[in-house]
Order: C-alpha cells, then sequence, then structure tokens
C-alpha cells in the first residue's frame, strides 16, 4: 500500500489526481488494518471519501478553467459622416437672405393730441396721395383758432387808431416845425409836438407788430385744426394701422404705415468679409420662394458704412422689372458674383460642418486608412472666403482628402472609426 502511495507524480496531472485517491483510500486502509478494533467509524470514513472526491473536483475544475484560452474581444468602430475636399475655380457666387421692402415708406401719425373719431382705412387699402386716412377730435383746436381770429382783428382795429393818431400828430408836428423856423413858437412848444408825434409813430408801429404776431397766432391755429386730419403724403397701400376709433392718441405716436407700390428693393445683410468687394451700381441674382420659377435681376443701389448687427452691412437692391406679387417683408435671396473671369486659379473647400475651431485655430479632422477602419487625425488649418459650398482652404488640406463632418467635439486625435455608408 505504500509504495502505491508513493507513485505521485504532482498534484496538477491526471496521474496526481487518481494518486491523490488512492492515497487517501490506503490511509484509511493502514489506519483499519494497525489495529484490531476500528481506529475509526463507518460515518468518519464516509466523510474522508466525500471530502476527497471534492477536492479533487475542485481542483480538475480549476485546472481545466486555468488552461482554457481567452476568446477574443471584437473592436467596436464608431460610424462618422464625411465628405471629399474638393478643388474649384477662382471665381465665387455668394448668396445671402434679404427682405423686400418698399421705395417708399412711411409711419404715419398726428401732429397734436386727441381723440380718434374716424378712421377711415385699413391693412391692404390702396390710397391716393392727399386722401384722409384718419381725423381726431378737433373741438379744441377750432376753439383757439376762433380766438386767434377776434385777437387779430382786435389788433387790426388798434393799428387803425394807432394810424390816425399818427397822421394827426405828423400833421401837428409839421405844423409847429414851420412855426418855430419863423420864431413864432417857443422851443417848448416845438419839443412837445415833436415829441407827440414820436409817441403816436411807436404806438403805430406796435400795433402793426401785434397785428404781425395775431396774423401767425391765426395760422398755427388753422394748422392745428388741419393736423387733426390724417393725410397721405403719396399714393401706395396701408401695410399697417396701430389704432382703433375713440383712442387717444398723443403727437408722433404711429397711426398707419404707408408703403409705395413702385420700385421695390431688396435689403440685404452682408458679412464683412465680403462688403469691400460690394459696389454701387453692379448687377445681381434675385429669387423668391414664392415665386420658384422665375429669377430676377437687380442693381445695388446704396451700400451700408456702418454695420447694423455685429459685423453685418446692409446692402439696397433696387429689383429690375418687379412682379406684382413682390410684397414688402417677403424673403428673397441675393447672389453676388466675386472673382474675375479671365484668372484660372483653383483653390480648395472644405464643408462648413468639416471645420472646427479651438484654442490654436481652426481644425478638421482628416480620415486616413488604417487596415480595415479609418483613423481621425486631427489637422490644422488655415481658412479664406465662405463659399455656398463651404469654407476656402488655404492651407493645411489636399484635393481628395476625406474629412468628418460630424461630431468633431467627440472625436480624438488617433481615433479608430469607420465610414457612415449613407
Amino acid at each position: 500500500m505504500n509504495k502505491l502511495s508513493n507513485q505521485t507524480t504532482g498534484p496538477f496531472t491526471p496521474t496526481g489526481f487518481k494518486n491523490l485517491g488512492l492515497k487517501v483510500y490506503t490511509t484509511e486502509l493502514n489506519l483499519q488494518l494497525s489495529t484490531d478494533k476500528p481506529y475509526l467509524s463507518s460515518s468518519m470514513l464516509s466523510n474522508i471519501r466525500l471530502l476527497a472526491f471534492v477536492c479533487l473536483s475542485t481542483t480538475c475544475f480549476v485546472f481545466s478553467c486555468g488552461t482554457k484560452e481567452e476568446a477574443p474581444v471584437e473592436e467596436t468602430l464608431r460610424p462618422i459622416r464625411y465628405a471629399k475636399i474638393l478643388e474649384t475655380g477662382s471665381e465665387k457666387d455668394q448668396t445671402f437672405s434679404g427682405t423686400v421692402q418698399s421705395s417708399k415708406e412711411a409711419k404715419l401719425s398726428f401732429k397734436v393730441n386727441g381723440t380718434i373719431n374716424q378712421l377711415q382705412v385699413k391693412v391692404g387699402d390702396r390710397v391716393r396721395q392727399g386722401q384722409t386716412l384718419a381725423t381726431i377730435d378737433a373741438i379744441d383746436y377750432s376753439v383757439q383758432y376762433d380766438q386767434a381770429v377776434a385777437q387779430l382783428k382786435s389788433a387790426e382795429t388798434q393799428v387803425k387808431s394807432a394810424e390816425s393818431q399818427r397822421t394827426n400828430s405828423q400833421s401837428n408836428y409839421q405844423r409847429v416845425e414851420k412855426l418855430y423856423e419863423n420864431n413864432s413858437v417857443p422851443l417848448s412848444e416845438y419839443e412837445k409836438a415833436k415829441t407827440n408825434f414820436e409817441a403816436a409813430q411807436s404806438q403805430y408801429d406796435a400795433s402793426v407788430a401785434q397785428v404781425t404776431a395775431s396774423q401767425k397766432q391765426v395760422e398755427s391755429a388753422g394748422n392745428q385744426v388741419q393736423y387733426a386730419r390724417l393725410k397721405a403724403p403719396f399714393a401706395g397701400v396701408i401695410t399697417m394701422v396701430n389704432v382703433e376709433e375713440n383712442e387717444l392718441v398723443g403727437s408722433g405716436s404711429p397711426v398707419a404705415t404707408l408703403s409705395a407700390e413702385v420700385k421695390p428693393e431688396v435689403t440685404v445683410g452682408v458679412p464683412e468679409i465680403f462688403i469691400a468687394q460690394i459696389k454701387k451700381g453692379a448687377k445681381v441674382g434675385i429669387s423668391f420662394s414664392i415665386l420658384p420659377d422665375e429669377t430676377f435681376t437687380g442693381v445695388i443701389s446704396e451700400v451700408g458704412f456702418s454695420a447694423i448687427s455685429g459685423a453685418t452691412y446692409p446692402v439696397i437692391v433696387q429689383i429690375d422689372k418687379p412682379s406684382e406679387l413682390m410684397r414688402p417683408g417677403m424673403a428673397a435671396t441675393v447672389s453676388f458674383h466675386f472673382g474675375a473671369a479671365s484668372t484660372e486659379k483653383q483653390f480648395l473647400v472644405a464643408p462648413v460642418k468639416a471645420v472646427g475651431e479651438g484654442t490654436d485655430g481652426n481644425f478638421v479632422f482628416v480620415l486616413e486608412t488604417d487596415q480595415q477602419a479609418h483613423k481621425a487625425v486631427k489637422r490644422k488649418v488655415v481658412i479664406g472666403d465662405l463659399l455656398p459650398t463651404g469654407f476656402e482652404v488655404k492651407e493645411g488640406l489636399k484635393a481628395g482628402e476625406i474629412v468628418a463632418t460630424a461630431g468633431l467635439k467627440s472625436l480624438l486625435d488617433g481615433m479608430r472609426v469607420k465610414l457612415m455608408v449613407e
């Protein structure tokens, strides 16, 4: 038995597992044969056999797990949108959004305060020049006019009285003057006649001045009465009404907006990088979403000198042969042409979504082939003008390279990705 138990060659070999069981069993027999009375009871022997079996099974399981090869983990690649860098010619067309406006537009208001008693127009009405649009209660202004007229009549009466006094004083002064020259009257009488004449002349001049002031007051009061009527300064269409009847309005408060129907214009906001290339009198193309089958031309009539918002400058375009369907406020697209046709210079264009901006300038993620996938490589670029198809690329890219066009913020330099098939 002892020879059999010594044949173990190792605990982690099949032979070792077999010998381990035999050794336990041999030990059990040796204990039983060494005494006449059993050293172990039958229950204890059963427990020893069970323990040996559990140890043997656990060792086999650990051995089998330790020797099994692990399966390779498949790499998950992020799908990415992409675009190819293209090369194009030197001529550039830029399109900007604009809004149709009337060549002549006025926000009409009363020059006096009052309550509107008549509103004779509504939105969309066509009016002629001089037509009354609204009136306010002018009773107070009529009373002031009547008072001014009465004051004028009183002043005119005073002028007549002062003129009569001046005539009499002048005649008396002339008579006394001749007598004084002949030493027929004393000096005191001559000076008295002269003083009376000068006083009468001053009174007459004051009365005439009062008449002039009263005439201006009558004119002003009459204007106040006329200002109670709001009239159209030119022919056009009412595009907005801001008040209702019986509403109290102040002087200068907008009552209605009047727009001329002739010669509509388009106002366009042009970025600062293009404003220097826009010249007055240049031809442009104009299109409207409401007229998809028609294309119009126009002429630049005004170029703004100062920005209206941010870095945008106003440019006004007059439309050649406008359509009757055009209305103020409609959206328009204006195409400006830049560059000379005689040049043959080529340049690269990158999509707007492909260009990111960081602390050290603009960048793109170039997608380079990497075995069965692509690798996103961050590359610094120098961009130029913004074109309809993207940014002009001056440095950093080559024609035909592909760049990522989405998720730039989540991409990392060197990240493996796969191209998204659309």
